[in-house]
């Protein structure tokens, strides 16, 4: 009777230790599970479109530019400016003849401002559309394609784009939160080209000039751009001229205006059943024609000036004639005009 207490009592130590390895593995293996299971779930992801940096700086880019998904997987664009996103592989022509009032008139692209799916809708291919950013400047697809790479773009900006990569559900992708220090790391290398472009050309651009006629650079070129005027002041003598250069590459419109007309791009115009007509407002349109001479008034505006142009006005009367782009907030410069 004693040996069998004590083999009873052995048993149960043993009972017990095998049913806590067996409690421990059923807890790794249900962990595993619900590791896995999460995995499997589907993900939303976050792509920066467009983004500021010191200097008064636009980021044209979708941050990551490449993004991978699996199917049923959500996308949110957090739109950082005036930018749409459209799935297409090459862009619209922002400005397009409409007829508004009986007339012919340049208006903005309806095929850009006007969204062509709902935002939270699900994406099976084809060419849809943000349309312009709202009050809610967030729009989100889920996305339900077959695996490859898809591209879209900003139609406001033309160079400006992205892919989105629909891996297989087999195949493992970075989570949202490695995706966002991604984009983090992509917008901050661009932040910081930026800021090496802005040293190099307020230290290169001269102020003055022997020529009839001084260089004034808008802008610059690519993802990098900086809303400024290069040099800030512009020193001529009375019956010279600016010549204000928008560089080739550059994705951005600018205005040399004074005084600013900010905030009046776009004057919409209601038609009977029919979107409304969103035509060019005074900031975009031009009023002054390229060549003029600016008097002692000091006024002007350039309209819409795209890349590759060039702008030139002659100033008259000695003065300081401070100027902006009406298009960007905080670009601005001054042209001093000394007597002969």
């Amino acid at each position: 009777m004693q040996f069998s207490s004590i083999y009873l009592q052995r048993l149960s130590k043993v009972a017990l230790v095998g049913a806590v390895v067996l409690s421990a593995v059923l807890g790794v293996l249900t962990s595993r599970q619900a590791a896995l299971a999460q995995e499997m779930a589907p993900q939303t992801y976050i792509v920066q479109v467009g983004a500021g940096a010191p200097g008064n700086a636009d980021l044209l880019l979708f941050a990551p530019n490449n993004l991978q998904v699996h199917r049923g997987d959500t996308v949110t664009w957090a739109v950082g400016g005036f930018h749409n996103v459209r799935f297409a592989s090459a862009p619209e022509p922002l400005v397009v003849p409409q007829e508004v009032n009986g007339q012919q008139a340049p208006t903005f692209n309806p095929a850009i401002a006007f969204p062509t799916i709902e935002s939270g809708a699900t994406y099976s291919g084809g060419d849809v559309n943000s349309g312009l950013p709202g009050e809610v400047p967030m729009f989100s697809l889920v996305i339900d394609l077959e695996p490859g790479t898809y591209s879209y773009l900003c139609d406001v900006h033309p160079g400006m784009a992205g892919t989105l990569t629909v891996a297989d559900s087999a195949t493992p992708i970075p989570s949202p939160t490695e995706v966002t220090l991604q984009a983090g790391g992509e917008i901050g290398a661009t932040a910081g080209a930026a800021r090496q472009a802005f040293v190099e050309l307020s230290n290169s651009m001269p102020m003055m000039s022997d020529a009839d006629s001084l260089s004034v650079q808008m802008g610059t070129a690519g993802a990098a751009n900086l809303n400024a005027f290069f040099p800030y002041v512009a020193v001529i003598k009375a019956g010279q001229s600016v010549a204000w250069s928008h560089p080739e590459g550059t994705f951005e419109t600018h205005t040399v205006s004074w005084p600013s007309v900010l905030g009046q791009e776009i004057i919409p115009v209601e038609r009977d059943g029919m979107p409304p007509a969103l035509t060019l407002g005074p900031a975009l349109a031009p009023g002054t024609p390229d060549g003029s001479t600016v008097g002692a008034d000091g006024t002007f505006n350039s309209g819409a000036i795209v890349a590759g142009q060039t702008y030139t006005l002659t100033f008259s009367e000695p003065g300081v004639y401070p100027y902006v782009c009406s298009l960007h907030p905080g670009m601005q410069g001054v042209v001093v005009v000394q007597p002969q």
